[in-house]
């Protein structure tokens, strides 16, 4: 025991001999002769008195990638009325095969199918008052019979 005392000191006193030197040649960061800017830079500055212009300049196919991207451009006014919405379903292939069904006995009903994550949804029609599309829902209600009337944003139904 006495043997690993004695060699832990003599370990401990030759480190301290090797360690490094005492002088005072180190420099604490920031330093009073390093030159850094005053913290208070922002409250400094002068505002410009008139309003400044930002021109912003793009190709005019920019437009073009982002009205396609969300559906591209409708031709007919949009106002707010009444859709049927037929499912929901977080798989579009279901989706899309009740669409088709919808389709084969409806041919001038139109349909649209939306994406609001996590939900794939089928809604059918552009019906400006909630009595049309009602009689949508009960002519439908034997081959759909979970249909819902929906307020929407449709296009402006044409006159005929």
């Amino acid at each position: 025991m006495k043997k690993i005392i004695l060699s832990f000191l003599v370990i401990t006193l030759l480190t301290s001999g090797f360690s490094q030197d005492s002088s005072n040649n180190w420099k604490l960061f920031p330093g009073k002769t390093d030159t850094v800017l005053p913290t208070d830079t922002v409250y400094g500055l002068t505002l410009a008195h008139k309003p400044g212009t930002i021109k912003v300049e793009k190709d005019h196919r920019i437009d073009k990638v982002s009205e396609l991207m969300r559906g591209g451009a409708s031709n007919h006014p949009i106002i707010n009325g009444y859709r049927v919405q037929i499912i929901s379903s977080s798989t579009k292939s279901i989706v899309d095969s009740e669409r088709g069904r919808f389709m084969s006995s409806n041919r001038r009903t139109r349909t649209y199918i939306d994406y609001k994550a996590p939900n794939f949804r089928l809604r059918v029609g552009n019906f400006r008052n909630k009595l049309e599309a009602q009689k949508l829902q009960h002519e439908i209600m034997k081959d759909f019979p979970n249909t819902l009337v929906i307020s929407d944003s449709i296009d402006l139904p044409r006159l005929d």
